[in-house]
């Protein structure tokens, strides 16, 4: 009894331009998430280094956001905010993919 042909999916050399479409939005969603996940909190400690009591104080931890020290509503609402937002850059990419077949 012979077996059905292996297929192969690599995530990094898609054959079929579907694969292609899919990897191309999964790349964008992928570059965003870590900008979002690594660049503020990169961000915020670029911003404290030039405190010279060695505290981290910058504009951003001195700044109030609704009631909290701006660098916290970043890290705990904003990237929270900003994930949800991805989610709906993946789907509207998708669409606008799925549309062009």
């Amino acid at each position: 009894m012979d077996s059905p042909p292996r297929l192969e999916v690599n995530f990094f050399r898609p054959i079929t331009p579907n694969m292609q479409n899919e990897v191309a939005v999964a790349r964008i969603v992928l570059l965003f998430w870590f900008i979002l996940s690594c660049g503020v909190p990169v961000t915020i400690w670029l911003a404290g280094l030039g405190d010279p009591s060695g505290l981290g104080r910058s504009v951003l931890t001195e700044t109030r956001f609704l009631g909290f020290p701006l660098h916290y509503w970043l890290v705990a609402q904003g990237c929270t905010i900003g994930y949800v937002l991805l989610c709906k850059l993946y789907c509207l990419l998708w669409d606008k993919k799925v549309r062009r077949r």
